[in-house]
């Protein structure tokens, strides 16, 4: 291990000890690497207080990719970023994606969760892991995650005595799906609140007007939704269409 970089676990590990009141010595000791090594790597990644692992490994990363390594001596991560994905851009892109979530309503840390488990190639990601990326408490990850679930944007399944959470590949229809019947919601709402109000008074005309408005992008919702079902079931079928020499035999 000593002479080689840092890597992601060793990262998320470091986080941890620091979070438990352990020094720099302590955290070498523990990870057979000279304090030295363990003081440069918290400093230049936001200090003490401020470390985040997955940050300052996107950033080791980054640093490694301008000193072109030898393929053999690329972590997995590293790796990963080497086929064709810059650092860079994946950074840009994270800030995006947490960007784009909580305009749609998400609050900024159910928003973080959601990006930091879209971004990885497995799809899941542990309470624990969580914990160690965002630099947030236990209780927030899981007043958090438990909102997405609510939502259905995100699965808990238990890891061990930990919890893991996963996007599923139709995450995206169930969260439309959602919205559709929010949209439907509003518009029975605020027709009801037409009869109540009466159709010729302000209130009741407002009401009217907002319940239509719905209805329609409810009717249009619907209308995409079973266009979409029909262009994936084509799909589907022509995924389990055996080939020709398949047939013949």
């Amino acid at each position: 291990m000593p002479g080689k970089r840092l890597d992601e676990e060793e990262r998320q590990l470091i986080a941890q000890w620091l979070w438990d009141g352990l020094g720099y010595s302590e955290i070498g000791r523990r990870l057979q690497r000279p304090a030295s090594t363990i003081q440069r790597e918290v400093a230049r990644n936001g200090g003490h207080n401020n470390y985040r692992p997955g940050a300052a490994h996107r950033a080791a990363t980054e640093r490694a990719m301008r000193r072109m390594p030898a393929v053999d001596d690329l972590d997995v991560d590293e790796e990963a970023y080497s086929f064709g994905r810059s650092p860079g851009k994946v950074q840009e892109f994270h800030l995006r994606l947490v960007a784009t979530f909580v305009q749609t309503g998400l609050t900024r840390t159910a928003a973080r969760i959601l990006a930091e488990i879209f971004m990885t190639d497995k799809g899941s990601l542990s309470a624990t892991e969580l914990v160690l990326r965002l630099s947030v408490s236990p209780g927030t990850v899981s007043r958090s995650t438990t909102y997405l679930q609510e939502l259905d944007l995100l699965r808990a399944e238990r890891d061990g005595k930990r919890m893991r959470y996963f996007l599923d590949d139709d995450l995206w229809y169930r969260a439309w799906l959602s919205s559709a019947q929010r949209n439907s919601t509003w518009a029975h709402t605020a027709l009801d609140g037409a009869e109540i109000f009466g159709l010729d008074t302000p209130v009741g005309a407002r009401l009217k007007d907002m319940g239509q408005f719905f209805s329609f992008v409810v009717v249009d919702m619907e209308s995409t939704r079973q266009k979409w079902l029909d262009f994936f079931e084509k799909k589907k079928k022509a995924r389990e269409k055996p080939t020709g020499d398949a047939a013949a035999r």
